[in-house]
């Protein structure tokens, strides 16, 4: 009897500690996969009007509901409004390809720019 009672016991020690885990990493915020972020790089760096992803970063608010923040580089030739075209462009694109994407911001930056913000003397 005693021995079931441990073996019980830890069954539920351990089922929730991986509860505690998962529900951990759903509070954080995971960022997409691999995969994704691969296809989101290519999808911006193949956008007319943009130099460079400087970097981006992602944070799942459920399953299927990704945020996105882009730092680009875009050309210097381009005006404001061309800028927020390109934009909207990249948005369409990037929904198409990921409609988990439900929230996507772009900062405009110079590489340099980029690499001060983050602190990265390189």
């Amino acid at each position: 009897m005693a021995s079931r009672r441990s073996a019980s016991g830890l069954v539920l020690a351990v089922t929730a500690t991986m509860l505690a885990r998962e529900s951990k990493e759903l509070l954080i915020g995971e960022p997409a996969g691999a995969r994704v972020l691969k296809s989101i790089m290519e999808i911006a760096r193949h956008q007319d009007g943009v130099e460079r992803v400087n970097g981006l970063l992602t944070v799942h608010l459920a399953p299927s509901e990704i945020v996105l923040a882009l730092s680009l580089e875009f050309a210097d030739r381009l005006t404001t409004p061309d800028i927020e075209q390109r934009v909207a462009e990249l948005e369409q694109k990037l929904r198409s390809a990921h409609p988990e994407i439900v929230a996507m911001f772009v900062k405009p930056q110079s590489r340099e720019q980029y690499r001060q913000f983050r602190g990265d003397p390189h």
